[in-house]
């Protein structure tokens, strides 16, 4: 009997809010598989003798973590195979390559491919190792319920906190230029409704919650979003919506959410930016959505920025305070998070350098929100992100031997390589093809 382990490579409190560490065992419990448990930062040690480790990478910041279980797990299970899964293993897990033993480029569900991993047959599709030349993504043409998880241990300081987590689709339908689930989850796919309100009432029941968080890139985008929301609000759920593009929100949307805090993304501060990355939102559409808030007694508005972006000006940067003020004399309440715009691999933006005056950028629009709480990530960590996004296999010694993020680009500049992985030639993500 093989023992499986499934390995969230941070904490607890934010790995249980991933719907990965809870579709896996599932899959696997229905592919036959009896001993399965999943993992986080606290407890992995626990690990020995061991057959199959699968670590889900969900954030480039995560890997210093999983090389660091990896490394603390080998002696201790030596007759296991370590596999990389999620976003980061299908959009570019080549500085990772010769620290795994394979990756599953894609989803698993409808597929043998865990299977035959844990067979320790990667001649496969949708199975990368380091001596294979490409890869081809696979992907459920349908999202069915057979391997999704009704029983879902939940923890109140979650990101959704006590809540059924509750997936409409995945993919995009959108066209946003720098976004990466656009094309790493393409096509879009949504699930029934009749599907979606029989895994909610199961899930409720089971999990004994009164919350259920709606999880997909655009969930105003899915065909029945207002059937769903009334059938939850009519039986008294609360739902809780990952994300609202603000040309989505509705009256009969914010009536039946009653949302505290409202989110917008407008990633940019001019239209034309915006039209130029196809963000495709206009400022009718903000201050609508921003309209509709205040009747609804919203009491926070949360926008979210980038700088950064090709072709943007010194104008744009202005444009990010002024657009915010503006919301600021409507909503009393606002908050800005803010941050270094990231070319990721597969989208329209892979060719794009990191733009390192971002930082200086980030520091103005800082200065100049005087009233309003701006938020923004730690620079060199979105450096780090940014370079491992578009690495290759040559990062892996430096990754290796890097306790975190400072350590990495230290090494990094102490050799000279630093600027080059700004902008690399070298595309090894060319050889996964996600479409």
């Amino acid at each position: 009997m093989k023992n499986i382990a499934i390995i969230y490579p941070n904490k607890f409190k934010a790995g249980i809010s991933c719907l990965a560490v809870h579709i896996l065992p599932v899959h696997l419990s229905n592919l036959g598989y009896k001993n399965i448990n999943v993992y986080f930062l606290e407890n992995y040690q626990q690990i020995k003798n061991f057959d199959a480790i699968f670590i889900t990478l969900q954030y480039e910041l995560d890997y210093f973590n999983a090389i660091k279980i990896i490394k603390d797990l080998k002696p201790k299970n030596p007759n296991a195979i370590f596999v990389g899964g999620g976003p980061c293993a299908i959009s570019n897990p080549y500085p990772l390559i010769n620290i795994f033993d394979a990756f599953i480029v894609g989803e698993i569900e409808n597929s043998e491919v865990m299977r035959e991993v844990i067979e320790k047959n990667f001649d496969v599709d949708g199975v990368l190792t380091n001596n294979k030349n490409s890869v081809k993504r696979i992907y459920p043409k349908k999202l069915g319920i057979e391997d999704y998880p009704i029983y879902q241990p939940t923890y109140k300081e979650s990101a959704y906190g006590e809540a059924f987590l509750l997936e409409l689709g995945r993919g995009c339908p959108r066209r946003c230029k720098f976004c990466l689930a656009r094309v790493i989850y393409y096509p879009p796919r949504f699930r029934k409704l009749e599907d979606l309100i029989y895994l909610a009432d199961r899930g409720i029941e089971i999990n004994k919650v009164n919350k259920v968080a709606l999880i997909s890139p655009s969930v105003g985008d899915y065909k029945y979003i207002h059937e769903l929301l009334e059938y939850l609000t009519n039986k008294g759920v609360q739902v809780s919506p990952s994300s609202l593009r603000a040309d989505t929100i509705t009256e009969d949307l914010l009536r039946m959410i009653k949302p505290k805090t409202l989110t917008i993304a407008p990633e940019a501060g001019s239209e034309e930016l915006r039209e130029f990355i196809k963000k495709d939102i206009s400022e009718e559409d903000i201050f609508n959505a921003v309209e509709l808030a205040k009747k609804h007694n919203v009491k926070k508005i949360k926008l979210y920025f980038m700088v950064g972006l090709p072709n943007e000006t010194e104008e744009d940067i202005k444009e990010i305070i002024n657009l915010t003020n503006k919301i600021k004399r409507e909503i009393k309440q606002v908050e800005v998070s803010i941050n270094p715009f990231i070319p990721k691999p597969h989208t329209e933006f892979e060719n794009e350098i990191f733009d390192l005056t971002s930082k200086n950028k980030l520091k103005y629009i800082k200065k100049e929100l005087k009233n309003v709480k701006v938020e923004m990530e730690n620079f060199n960590s979105m450096l780090c992100q940014a370079i491992l996004s578009r690495g290759d296999n040559k990062l892996g010694s430096y990754l290796y031997n890097s306790k975190n993020y400072s350590e990495f680009l230290r090494l990094l500049k102490k050799d000279n390589i630093l600027e080059y992985y700004l902008n690399p030639e070298n595309k090894p993500w060319k050889k996964i093809k996600v479409r």
